[in-house]
C-alpha cells in the first residue's frame, strides 16, 4: 500500500541527499573541513582543530580589554576581599573579646539531687481495704503508699528515693532476707515495685534501694542448704567446729550486736559466723558461687529499672580468710566489741575489691547520658575509710557532718568540714538505727543544720520526717523509737485508718506535715526546708570551692563557682546572738544581699565595709557576692 500524506505534502526523503538549511555564514563553524551546526555545545580543549570564521578573535575579546570593564572587574575583587579580611578581623574580636562560658563540670543526677531516706513501714499505709472491713489499711506502710506520696516528695525538692529493704524477711528490720529477688506481701507485690518505678520514671525521679550482701536470714534457702551440706551451697556461709559446751570457739571475734560472733547450728553441727544478730549468718564471700550469686541480684533489680544501690554493712563484707585472732586493746577484758582493734573482721582489703567489682556491673548498664547507676555505701567518723570507698568506685559516701572532735558544736563541724570538702559526700543525720535529728541537737537548731547540710558540697540524705522537725519516740525503745509512723497531719490519720504497726510518736498533733503547710507558718522546718532544696539548685553551691571559717560559735563558709555569684553561709550555732562583719572575717566583697534566712523575710542589699550584720541565735543567713 502506498504511504498517504494526510497533510497532502510531499514527505522529504531521509537519506544524504537530504537538505540543510541555509546557516548564517557568521554562525558557521568549521572542523577538519566539515559544517557543524552552531546550535551543538562545543568542549574546549577537545583536542580538535577549531577555528571561527566570520567572527573574529578582536572581536570575541572586545569585552576583555575594555577599560570599563577591566575597573569593574578590579574594583570587584577589591570589595571581595576587603570583606574577606573584615569577617576575618570580626572573627577574631569576637573571639578575644567576648565573654567565655562559664565552666561547668559534667554532674551526673546523683550529683545534684537531694536523697530521701524511706523506712517503707512508717511512711505511708494504702493497703487495700479488706473484704467485710470497716477501715482501710492494716496498718502498715507500703509500696503504693510510697507511690501515693511522689507528688509530695517532689514538691519538697526530693528527686531521689532511697527505700530501705522491701525484701522478703523473717525479721521486723526486712535485713534477715529470705529471698533477695522478691518483695515481702507485707509491702505488696512485685507489681506494686513495677507501678511505683513507672510512676517515678515519669515524674524524673530516681528509686535507690538496699543491697545486702554481707548475710542472709536463717530461712533463706542457701542457709538451709548449707546446713544440710548440700552441693555448691555447703560453704556458702562461715562454718567452722565448735564447743559452746567447753567454751571452745573458732576465735575471739565479738559481735557488733553484742556476744560472740559464733553460734552453734544443731542441724550441721558446727559454729557459724555473724557479725551481726544471730539470725543473719556471714555469707562466705570468699566463694565464687557466693560472688556470682549476688552479681545476678544486682543485674536482676536493675533490668527492673532501679538507678542505684546503697551497699548495707560494707565494712563487714569480708573476714580474714585464716579467722586470726582480732588484737585486744591493752587494759580491756575483751567480753564487748570496743575491747578490740577489729584488725580481722572491719574493713578487710578484699572489700574494696568487691565493691569495685559491682561497681562494673553498675557501668555496664549506663548506656546514655542520664541512665548512669549510682553505688552508695556509708562510712563511720573516720576519714580514711571513705577515701577507701572512693577508691573503690563507691559514687557517694554517706558521712555525717558532726565529728567527735571539738568542744562545742561548730567546732565538731569544722573539724569534719575541713577533713572531708568532697563533692562526692552523701551528708546524714540519721536513719533507721539512730537517734533522729531534732533529738541530737537542740529542736531551735533543727533549721539552721538543715541549712548546713543543704549548702555544703556534696548532697543531702535525708531520713523521712526530717523536712518537719520529727524526734525520737519517747516512749519506745531502739530502734523502733527513730522508725514511728510520719506524722502527716494534726489527726494523726493520714498515716493509715487504722491502729499503726507501731504507736505514733505523742507530739504528732504539733509536728506533721499539715501545720507545717499551714498559711501564715512561713518559716516552719518545712517551709524552710524547701527554699534550701531551691538554694541548691544555684550553680556555686552545684560545684563551687569552699572555704571554711569560724569565729567561736559562729560557723561561716563560702560557696564560688568560676563565673557565677559567689556566697557566703553564715551559722550562729550559740546561744548568744552575734554581730559580724563578714568581710574581715571571710574576705569576701563587700557589696552583699541577703538571699536566705532560717527566721525572716529579709532581701536587704549592703555594704559589709560601713555595715556588720546582726545574726540571732540559732539563725543562719545566706549573703550574695559577685
Amino acid at each position: 500500500m502506498a504511504d498517504v500524506n494526510t497533510n497532502n505534502e510531499e514527505k522529504t526523503p531521509l537519506n544524504d541527499a537530504a537538505v540543510e538549511p541555509d546557516l548564517d555564514p557568521k554562525a558557521q563553524f568549521i572542523n577538519g573541513g566539515k559544517e557543524i551546526d552552531p546550535h551543538v555545545a562545543i568542549e574546549c580543549g577537545s583536542g580538535d582543530d577549531v577555528s571561527f570564521t566570520g567572527l573574529g578573535k578582536e572581536e570575541l575579546m572586545q569585552y576583555a580589554d575594555d577599560p570599563f570593564w577591566k575597573k569593574v572587574r578590579l574594583i570587584l575583587l577589591i570589595v571581595f576581599w576587603a570583606g574577606w579580611l573584615a569577617m576575618l578581623v570580626a572573627a577574631i574580636v569576637i573571639i578575644v573579646l567576648a565573654p567565655k562560658c562559664p565552666y561547668r563540670p559534667d554532674l551526673k543526677w546523683y550529683d545534684k539531687e537531694a536523697a530521701y531516706e524511706i523506712f517503707p513501714q512508717s511512711f505511708q499505709d494504702s493497703s487495700p481495704k479488706p473484704e467485710g472491713a470497716a477501715k482501710e489499711g492494716d496498718g502498715v506502710g507500703d509500696i503504693k503508699g510510697i507511690g501515693a506520696r511522689l507528688d509530695y516528695l517532689k514538691k519538697i525538692g526530693n528527686k531521689v528515693l532511697y527505700i530501705n529493704s522491701i525484701y522478703e524477711s523473717d525479721d521486723d528490720d526486712n535485713y534477715a532476707v529470705v529471698d533477695h529477688k522478691k518483695v515481702d506481701t507485707l509491702f505488696g507485690t512485685m507489681g506494686d515495685f513495677d507501678q511505683l518505678r513507672k510512676a517515678s520514671k515519669k515524674k524524673e525521679m530516681r528509686i535507690i534501694m538496699d543491697f545486702i550482701p554481707n548475710h542472709t536470714g536463717k530461712k533463706n534457702e542457701w542457709f538451709m542448704k548449707s546446713q544440710k551440706k548440700e552441693g555448691i551451697y555447703k560453704d556458702f556461709y562461715v562454718w567452722e567446729a565448735c564447743d559452746p559446751n567447753s567454751g571452745s570457739y573458732p576465735n575471739n571475734w565479738r559481735s557488733v550486736k553484742g556476744g560472740r560472733t559464733w553460734t552453734y547450728d544443731d542441724t550441721r553441727k558446727e559454729c557459724y559466723l555473724h557479725q551481726l544478730e544471730s539470725d543473719k549468718p556471714d555469707l562466705n564471700l570468699w566463694n565464687a558461687d557466693v560472688r556470682k550469686e549476688l552479681e545476678g541480684i544486682l543485674r536482676f533489680w536493675l533490668d527492673k529499672g532501679v538507678d542505684g544501690f546503697h551497699v548495707l554493712n560494707a565494712e563487714y563484707l569480708y573476714e580474714d580468710e585464716n579467722l586470726g585472732d582480732d588484737i585486744l586493746i591493752t587494759g580491756k577484758a575483751g567480753n564487748a566489741y570496743d575491747d578490740f582493734e577489729h584488725n580481722q573482721t572491719l574493713n578487710h582489703p578484699e572489700n574494696l575489691k568487691l565493691l569495685s567489682a559491682w561497681r562494673s556491673v553498675l557501668d555496664s548498664y549506663n548506656t546514655k547520658p542520664g541512665r548512669e547507676k549510682v553505688l552508695v555505701v556509708t562510712a563511720k567518723d573516720d576519714l580514711n575509710t571513705t577515701k577507701m570507698y572512693f577508691d573503690s568506685g563507691a559514687n557517694i559516701v554517706r558521712v555525717t557532718p558532726m565529728s567527735e572532735n571539738g568542744a562545742s558544736l561548730a567546732e565538731r563541724i569544722e573539724t569534719k568540714l575541713m577533713d572531708v570538702n568532697s563533692k562526692r559526700v552523701g551528708w546524714m543525720y540519721s536513719d533507721k538505727d539512730s537517734s533522729r535529728l531534732a533529738n541530737q541537737v537542740l529542736p531551735e537548731q533543727v533549721k539552721v543544720m538543715l541549712t548546713l547540710q543543704a549548702t555544703l558540697p556534696g548532697v543531702p540524705f535525708n531520713y523521712y520526717g526530717t523536712e518537719i522537725g520529727m524526734t525520737d519516740s519517747t516512749t519506745l525503745a531502739e530502734p523502733k523509737k527513730y522508725r514511728t509512723p510520719m506524722q502527716w497531719s494534726s489527726e494523726g490519720k493520714e498515716f493509715s485508718d487504722i491502729e499503726p504497726w507501731i504507736k505514733m510518736n505523742l507530739n504528732f498533733k504539733q509536728v506533721n506535715v499539715e501545720t507545717e503547710s499551714a498559711v501564715g507558718n512561713d518559716f516552719s522546718t518545712l517551709k524552710v526546708y524547701k527554699e534550701l532544696a531551691k538554694l541548691r539548685e544555684k550553680e556555686s553551691f552545684q560545684w563551687g570551692q569552699m572555704n571554711v571559717f569560724r569565729d567561736g560559735n559562729l560557723l561561716m563558709y563560702t560557696r564560688k563557682a568560676e563565673g557565677f555569684p559567689g556566697f557566703l553561709v553564715a551559722i550562729n550555732l550559740g546561744k548568744e546572738p552575734v554581730t559580724e562583719s563578714f568581710h574581715e572575717a571571710t574576705g569576701i566583697p563587700t557589696k552583699v544581699k541577703v538571699i536566705f534566712h532560717t527566721h525572716s523575710e529579709d532581701n536587704t542589699a549592703f555594704d559589709l565595709s560601713v555595715n556588720s550584720y546582726f545574726l540571732p541565735s540559732y539563725h543562719a543567713v545566706v549573703l550574695e557576692y559577685e
